[in-house]
């Protein structure tokens, strides 16, 4: 699932491309896909690409936008002659021609170049929104985890009456976006707290010292342009990211901990993977 850094990465890519371009029209390959009437959508100019959590905003004229969420599977990729850029889940569609079975919206615009939103499970969704909508949409989320607002004075508040494993009570949206499972057990290993420590137990000390290593991974991540875990597309310009390439546990199940040399051992927490080292993290 792509988080925060490969997300922002995406819109940091199409930032540089889409303002100016006119839509001329929009091709609803799968209505699930898509909110909002496409006809509305003609003529108008793009005016700018921002993000929040892993929601990319598309601006348009007179308060209107297109929201992504890509979820699980989702993809943006910008098409013309002579680039192809975006970003996303990982597949073939990085590198094999346009449309294909898994593209559900096609945007065309007036010089001939296009986006296209692709996503093989149909989780994600673009949906035409008023700025009160998008406003709206924005409240479900608590801050970034790499804004001010995410501090430890912040997260002891949330966190005091929580039972729950730190490992899932950093991934909660309404408490803090944008930390996802990759980043989430490296920033607690950097940390050396236990993913299985109760969201309540952690100390005002341990939390400050857990959203260091938090705000540190996600900077890593969006210094590499996210992570890109299949092998098979690490090298695809334009698409790809390298943060696997200094992952601290994620996926690293047998290996040394770089924290202190002991074993990174793999379990489910919340039903998501958790790679951590069982010397350190404590």
């Amino acid at each position: 699932m792509p988080e925060l850094p490969e997300v922002e990465t995406v819109k940091r890519r199409l930032k540089e491309i889409l303002p100016g371009k006119i839509i001329q029209s929009i091709k609803v390959l799968d209505k699930r896909s898509f909110g909002g009437n496409e006809e509305e959508l003609q003529d108008q100019r793009i005016k700018d690409v921002t993000r929040k959590a892993k929601l990319i905003r598309i601006h348009l004229p007179d308060g209107q936008n297109l929201l992504t969420h890509l979820k699980m599977t989702g993809q943006l990729i910008f098409v013309d002659d002579d680039t192809r850029v975006g970003g996303g889940h990982p597949t073939a569609d990085w590198i094999k021609d346009l449309p294909s079975s898994h593209t559900r919206l096609i945007y065309n615009f007036t010089d001939g170049s296009k986006l296209y939103f692709n996503d093989q499970r149909i989780f994600g969704w673009m949906r035409l929104m008023n700025d009160g909508e998008v406003e709206a949409e924005f409240t479900k989320y608590g801050p970034d985890v790499n804004e001010a607002e995410a501090n430890a004075k912040y997260l002891q508040e949330k966190f005091q009456n929580r039972r729950i494993p730190i490992k899932q009570a950093i991934m909660m949206n309404p408490i803090m976006a944008g930390l996802g499972n990759i980043y989430a057990c490296d920033a607690l290993n950097i940390a050396q707290i236990s993913p299985f420590r109760p969201a309540k137990s952690l100390s005002f000390k341990e939390l400050e010292k857990l959203l260091v290593a938090a705000k540190q991974v996600i900077k890593e991540g969006l210094e590499y342009g996210g992570t890109t875990y299949d092998g098979k597309y690490v090298h695809v310009d334009g698409m790809s990211g390298s943060y696997q390439d200094i992952m601290r546990v994620y996926g690293l199940k047998g290996e040394k901990c770089q924290q202190c040399g002991g074993e990174i051992v793999k379990a489910k927490i919340g039903g998501r993977g958790t790679f951590y080292c069982e010397s350190c993290q404590v």
